[in-house]
């Protein structure tokens, strides 16, 4: 077998033309699928959405020797892979991989970021660069200790490349937004619900992110589970002793840093501690405020997701929630629930936060509906633990394009009943 050779696109197939006479009875066999050249050569698009049982491709390899074959199938080099121009191996050593060169290149401070694929079946991965010793070796750590956790990006594979940085393989994602979360308040249970099984794991293994915002949420391509990246600033931590003990830096993405980050002599004086895990509680809730905005008037949460928001806005916004959820008559109790669960979170005092897993086990707001009909009970105020079916209806149903209209009209008769009593105009926003 002589050595595999690289041919472009409109060689190679006059190289078979030329060389093979069985040429077009295999392409009348194989003319309803892409072949290996145009797959690899910027069609990834069509690969994403393809199984890999589907994604068989008509093997075009050949070698400096390669004569016409006795029968209908190509002789191949199993070890010459057709690169379109746009696409390279990630270095020299590692031959696994191909890089597309039609996807944007993301260069960040501390990372930078490219796209392409497995040879072997395809899978669309994200190679990540990262060129400073010290991260490299923590966040490779990381990877490796939080193994295959739910809600947590998995890493396929890491390598040395030709100039000695490190590189993380790890599947490709697609991009988390908080507003197309706001389809419907169910939506966003189930966005939060995932995120928090996510922490609750890392947390688990006492380890904490420390960099919780929309831009490190991701989405697997189906779009049916949301993922947790970015271990670059997390650490592990001894959760029994405060944040000044386990000597967290600040670090974090502004706007979305908990308060005893940002200033850790605060909570000197708690003999407990401050449990490090807890700030990534309050990220969350910076971003849960993000995708409530719209469905909950008056409470300045259009602040959130500001690289301006400050401790000062967040404890206003809470003040204001607080006076949200002591209205709760005139509002869908679902989201009673929701305001609730966001206030839990924004507290300033980590003491008062709930954890991960705490949340998810108690709070009436993430509780998956019952499966059967339960039978009549008294009402319930609206932070039970236990939902009803009404509330999930609510749910389900509250869209965010209907509830716009209902704010407006109970923002109205509000109005209307304090200007007959005499009472100060409700304000708008």
């Amino acid at each position: 077998m002589g050595l595999p050779i690289r041919l472009t696109q409109h060689q190679l197939h006059h190289h078979i033309k030329l060389q093979n006479p069985y040429l077009s009875q295999i392409r009348a066999q194989h003319s309803h699928k892409k072949t290996q050249s145009f797959q690899l050569a910027g069609k990834l698009e069509d690969i994403m959405s393809t199984s890999i049982q589907q994604a068989k491709p008509l093997p075009l390899f050949l070698s400096k020797d390669c004569e016409s074959p006795p029968s209908t199938e190509l002789s191949c080099s199993l070890d010459y892979v057709y690169t379109a121009p746009c696409e390279h191996h990630p270095c020299k050593g590692q031959k696994d991989y191909l890089i597309n060169d039609m996807f944007p290149k993301l260069i960040h401070d501390l990372s930078t970021i490219e796209f392409g694929i497995r040879i072997a079946d395809f899978m669309p991965l994200a190679f990540k660069t990262v060129p400073v010793v010290g991260l490299a070796e923590k966040e490779l750590q990381l990877l490796h200790n939080l193994g295959c956790l739910p809600n947590v990006i998995h890493m396929q594979d890491s390598f040395i490349n030709d100039i000695g940085d490190t590189v993380l393989v790890l599947p490709m994602l697609k991009t988390f937004e908080c507003q197309a979360a706001n389809k419907s308040l169910c939506s966003i249970r189930k966005a939060v619900q995932q995120i928090l099984t996510g922490l609750a794991a890392v947390h688990a293994k006492n380890i904490v992110h420390l960099d919780i915002n929309p831009s490190n949420l991701m989405m697997t391509h189906d779009r049916k589970e949301i993922v947790i990246i970015d271990f670059g600033l997390s650490m592990t931590v001894d959760r029994a002793l405060g944040v000044k003990a386990n000597k967290v830096p600040v670090c974090g993405t502004t706007g979305y840093i908990a308060p005893e980050i940002m200033n850790p002599h605060f909570y000197d004086s708690d003999k407990h501690g401050v449990d490090p895990t807890l700030a990534d509680l309050y990220s969350l809730g910076i971003v849960l405020g993000e995708m409530l905005e719209p469905y909950i008037p008056d409470c300045d949460l259009h602040y959130f997701g500001s690289k301006y928001l400050g401790i000062e806005n967040t404890n206003q916004s809470v003040i204001l929630l607080k006076e949200f959820i002591a209205q709760g008559a005139s509002y869908p109790k679902v989201l009673i629930q929701a305001a609730d669960l966001l206030c839990i979170l924004l507290q300033e005092q980590p003491k008062d936060r709930q954890s991960a897993q705490q949340l998810l086990d108690t709070h009436s707001f993430l509780q998956n509906p019952p499966s059967t009909p339960s039978s009549p009970t008294s009402p319930t105020s609206p932070m039970s633990s236990k939902p009803n079916k009404s509330t999930e209806a609510e749910a389900t149903t509250l869209l965010l394009c209907d509830w716009l209209c209902r704010v407006q009209e109970i923002k109205y008769q509000r109005y209307l009943l304090q200007e007959q009593d005499g009472c100060e105009i409700y304000r708008y926003r």
